[in-house]
């Protein structure tokens, strides 16, 4: 400490030469006062108080512009006492928080003589006036624990912005050089997201450095599909899982990476008969693998399991940096989203091979029979392409208006050996329009699929409508019966086990 008081007294000395022997007149105080010891020997430092002078000095007689430079000058001599300098390297957030501490410092000595904030005041204050010119000293002291305590917060700042980037590129270069290419990536990506929201001069370098990193890093990630081309039977579970397994290094027996985030994405059908795509995120196991079992699939035909690699939760960070850093980061996520696999499935369905009758009725606005089998005829359309064993039986209007129950039960009986299964139903109109030649026809309906030997419903198609149009009433009824007909097929085809 006995140091540094040396270095502030020299630096109060060499500032009080300069401005008096810039002035002309004489060397001395030009009031006719003498200089405060301090001035020119600052008190020395105690256990408990650092003391601070500080100089300023206008040839125009402007008070008010000297004493803000001496405070300028005291703040600057607590600011060399922190021990830290703003660089171009220096982040915003080190530099905001040794501006808002100069900015209160600065502002209370503004203040007042007797400023004092916190642990810091202004002890003495000098002016001396020689010709026009004005010379204003301050002594400043601060406590002394305090003081260091600022010192130790605004370093740690300054410490931790700058080991923003470096710190976690390095552990990228230490992770990469184990084959540890993930988690490598991982803090590659880190240091380019605390680049991308510097100002420092370099920052695009440093962003751009880690992004080409990263991606170099994951184009040694090896995705291997173990198994593929599996078969189920529609709702019912696959007899094995889809396997996949990652590597740090080519080949299927390369290094294993373990703790790899990948998200696995199939197909489903929702009850309306949409489709939507369903997602699961897991992770390799110590083996490097992903054992995954699909969900029974409530759907028939062909589809696939997607497995990739998933950094989303990296990429957040890089969501918001400026259209000129963009390249790199698309670059990046290209790189990331090449890095999946496919697996085909097969849903088959037994339907196929089950004797099924089909008995509906097709009824006109007022609830009566219109005497066709417009949506029969649909639907054995669709069904006989498919190649299932289904026709037609006669329509029983008693028959039909039983329940469900008795319903399944009469026609077991009836056809006992001959069926497994029955299509039944009714379809009515809901709503008929005429517009000038065009004739608008709805019709909707509830079919079902019931398993005759059991009794139960194993499917229905729930409420459905379909409309359409004609020249005249009759072409947009039989058009529309036949288009739902068509419709609830393809439901069935889908869907039935």
């Amino acid at each position: 400490m006995k140091n540094k008081s040396v270095l502030l007294y020299l630096t109060g000395l060499f500032l009080f030469l300069v401005m008096f022997t810039a002035c002309a007149s004489s060397p001395g105080p030009g009031n006719g006062e003498q200089l405060p010891s301090w001035v020119t020997l600052p008190p020395a430092d105690t256990s408990d108080t650092v003391y601070f002078i500080g100089a300023g000095s206008n040839p125009e007689g402007d008070t008010a512009m000297a004493r803000t430079l001496a405070g300028a000058d005291v703040v600057s001599s607590i600011t060399r006492f922190l021990g830290v300098k703003v660089s171009s390297d220096t982040t915003v957030t080190a530099k905001d928080t040794l501006d808002k501490f100069t900015s209160t410092l600065d502002q209370t000595i503004r203040e007042t003589s007797s400023a004092q904030i916190g642990d810091f005041r202004i002890v003495e204050s000098f002016t001396d006036k020689n010709g026009a010119t004005v010379n204003v000293y301050l002594l400043g002291s601060y406590n002394k624990k305090a003081l260091l305590e600022e010192q130790a917060r605004i370093k740690a700042v300054f410490a931790e912005q700058k080991a923003a980037i470096s710190g976690p590129e390095a552990e990228g270069d230490s992770l990469v050089s184990a084959s540890a290419f993930l988690a490598g990536a991982i803090k590659y990506i880190e240091a380019a997201s605390a680049a991308s929201v510097t100002d420092i001069d370099n920052a695009d370098i440093k962003y751009e450095r880690n992004m080409n990193k990263a991606r170099e890093a994951i184009g040694n990630i090896n995705l291997y599909a173990l198994n593929d081309n599996l078969n189920a039977f529609i709702k019912q579970t696959f007899d094995e899982s889809f396997k996949m397994k990652i590597t740090g290094t080519p080949g299927i027996d390369g290094i294993v990476l373990t703790g790899v985030p990948v998200r696995i994405t199939y197909k489903v059908v929702r009850a309306n008969g949409r489709k939507a795509i369903r997602s699961e995120s897991v992770i390799t196991d110590q083996n490097g693998m992903i054992s995954f079992f699909r969900p029974p699939a409530n759907f028939v035909g062909t589809e696939r399991v997607t497995m990739s690699l998933d950094l989303s939760a990296s990429l957040e960070t890089l969501e918001n940096i400026s259209d000129k850093l963009y390249a790199q980061f698309e670059s990046l996520e290209q790189m990331v989203n090449s890095k999946k696999i496919g697996f085909t499935y097969n849903i088959i369905s037994r339907a196929k091979e089950i004797a099924t009758a089909v008995m509906i009725i097709d009824q006109d606005n007022s609830g009566a029979s219109t005497g066709k089998t417009e949506t029969t005829s649909g639907i054995l359309e669709v069904l006989t392409s498919e190649g299932f064993s289904i026709r037609s039986i006669d329509v029983d209007s008693d028959i039909l208006n039983m329940g469900d129950e008795s319903l399944i039960n009469a026609i077991s009986k009836k056809y006992t050996g001959r069926f497994e299964r029955l299509v039944f139903g009714t379809v009515g109109i809901s709503d008929f329009q005429k517009d000038g030649d065009r004739f608008t026809v709805k019709v909707s309906g509830d079919i079902k699929v019931a398993d005759l030997s059991s009794g139960k419903i194993i499917y229905t198609s729930g409420n459905r409508f379909k409309s359409a149009m004609g020249s005249n009433a009759a072409s947009a009824m039989s058009a529309a019966f036949k288009q739902f007909g068509k419709v609830v097929g393809k439901s069935i085809a889908n869907n039935l086990p």
